[in-house]
């Protein structure tokens, strides 16, 4: 990243037209870390003996395409669709004596559309925030799997919307743009599929999140 910075800072200017394009087109390269909020129920059950459950995060990849819209000098739209995602999180319900563990396994394909606010440039390099709504479909949804008291299963909806915010970097190269981004997903709502077994009913409510590291790619001429 400190080469990048400093090639962003002191190499002769690179692609010098090229924002002055309407429309980019790129592709990403993700590396994601899924979490989720989870509102828990009071329960007051006869034998109920739940002390805790846990969120564990696991890594997760994503590929995909980005077309991106000049506005101005300082404002692009931006659309990141299709990218394919996949991300686990698991679910560990703590009881005396013993722990379950619950994997929730997601195939996304998910679609952002957001507004990305630029710096000035500084020869190959500006700083950017961005924000934005997003849709997934998950592929991999569960809600219609067997599932009982011995064999427990935490499904989400396979259809969920939420917001997404972050900041990056556009370094201009002789030939393509570059653009390491960080950014933060949140989902709407409850997107907890209640099946009428313990491990959903100890959950009021349970909202995937997402922290994604991507690496755009766009190219063409000046």
């Amino acid at each position: 990243m400190l080469l990048l910075v400093a090639i962003g800072s002191y190499a002769q200017p690179n692609l010098e037209q090229y924002d002055n394009r309407r429309l980019h087109f790129g592709f990403t390269l993700a590396t994601n870390l899924g979490r989720a909020r989870l509102d828990m129920k009071t329960l007051n059950l006869p034998g109920d003996s739940l002390m805790n459950v846990n969120v564990k995060t696991f890594p997760g990849i994503g590929l995909g395409a980005v077309t991106n819209l000049h506005l101005g000098d300082n404002f692009d739209i931006r659309l990141i669709a299709p990218v394919i995602s996949f991300v686990q999180r698991n679910l560990v319900y703590d009881f005396p004596g013993s722990k379950d563990e619950i994997k929730i396994e997601s195939a996304y394909c998910d679609a952002s559309l957001l507004l990305k606010y630029k710096s000035a440039r500084r020869k190959n390099t500006r700083l950017y925030v961005i924000g934005g709504l997003r849709m997934s479909y998950d592929f991999a949804s569960t809600v219609s799997k067997n599932r009982g008291l011995q064999d427990p299963v935490v499904s989400l909806q396979p259809i969920t919307y939420g917001w997404e915010t972050g900041v990056g970097f556009d370094f201009y190269f002789e030939y393509f743009k570059f653009s390491p981004e960080l950014k933060a997903c949140q989902t709407f709502g409850n997107a907890m599929y209640r099946d009428g077994f313990i491990y959903t009913n100890y959950i009021e409510r349970m909202a995937p999140q997402l922290i994604q590291f991507s690496l755009h790619f766009e190219g063409g001429p000046n």
